[in-house]
């Protein structure tokens, strides 16, 4: 795993960052490698986002406004493939590629939900945790806003692995 990934990864749920490095594991034995592209996001960064094609230069990246997206918890990552021989590593944004798909099944494999598998705004890049709703709901916008990130982990819910 690279820096920049292991960095990433170090700021989102523990859970989270084993399935994702176990995914980058496999992938790198089948001779892919994967970065996170990006985990936890701020609300600022989120709102940002959301702005881009609606008030803000740029097309439509996200319809999750700050506190709406799991990024701004920690229980969400964004993964690319990189392009394979490549001296340094560039992302492949070729959706046709099968790195993509073989690393969608990989992080399926992992036990996380891959918003590439959304019908309504797919979101091929992302894989969150299981057992948690789509997106954030009230209760985990007041969670959060009532403490720490540790603490919302702490009292969220079952984010372990299921037996």
């Amino acid at each position: 795993m690279d820096t920049v990934s292991a960095i990433r990864l170090s700021l989102v749920h523990p859970v989270l960052a084993a399935k994702v490095q176990a995914m980058t594991a496999a992938l790198a034995a089948d001779g892919i490698t994967i970065r996170v592209i990006q985990g936890l996001r701020t609300l600022q960064e989120q709102n940002a986002d959301y702005a881009k094609g609606r008030t803000a230069p740029g097309s439509i990246v996200t319809n999750a406004r700050g506190g709406q997206s799991w990024h701004n918890y920690g229980l969400a990552v964004d993964c690319a493939p990189g392009i394979r021989g490549a001296a340094v590593w560039t992302p492949n944004w070729d959706a046709s590629s099968l790195d993509w798909e073989t690393m969608i099944s990989a992080g399926e494999a992992q036990g996380l939900i891959a918003g590439a598998r959304w019908t309504s705004f797919p979101d091929r890049p992302h894989f969150q945790l299981p057992n948690i709703p789509v997106s954030p709901d009230d209760a985990a916008r007041t969670l959060l806003s009532a403490g720490s990130m540790k603490n919302f982990w702490a009292k969220y819910g079952p984010l372990q692995e299921s037996a």
